[in-house]
């Protein structure tokens, strides 16, 4: 299952592209099965980073799987038209940086990972060990 839908992908496409991107016989209609295949790709893909830290498939998958799905369509999609692909491949590159972000466990995966926890409740500790080097101490050197 996709981690977006076709709509969601066609909202982040110019109309003018779109026929574009899915018309290959000139028949001048938008092949949703296109889209979809590109989505099934990129979920795919996103599939082979994430599996490591999260048991497949989600259950409610978090947004910004939705957006990393997005940006990797699109960019199978402009690889075809031949287009400046300058911005495309930035968008895959910080898609592709993320998962290996969200793979190494530098970057949480869920929308609600709920509250942070502090590492003190706000108080400055003043208990410890002795201090190993004070004014006493140091004298003379």
């Amino acid at each position: 299952m996709p981690y977006a839908s076709v709509a969601q992908l066609k909202a982040g496409i110019p109309a003018s592209d779109l026929q574009l991107l899915t018309d290959f016989e000139g028949f001048a209609i938008t092949a949703d099965e296109r889209l979809s295949q590109a989505l099934d790709d990129a979920s795919a893909e996103i599939d082979s980073y994430i599996a490591k830290v999260v048991a497949l498939p989600l259950a409610s998958p978090p947004h910004i799987l939705t957006v990393i799905c997005r940006d990797l369509a699109m960019h199978r999609l402009y690889v075809n038209l031949g287009h400046d692909m300058t911005a495309y491949q930035r968008l895959r590159g910080d898609a592709i940086a993320t998962l290996k972000s969200i793979a190494k466990g530098e970057t949480a995966i869920g929308d609600d990972d709920g509250p942070a926890e502090l590492t003190s409740p706000g108080v400055a500790m003043t208990d410890g060990v002795e201090r190993q080097m004070t004014r006493d101490r140091l004298r003379g050197f």
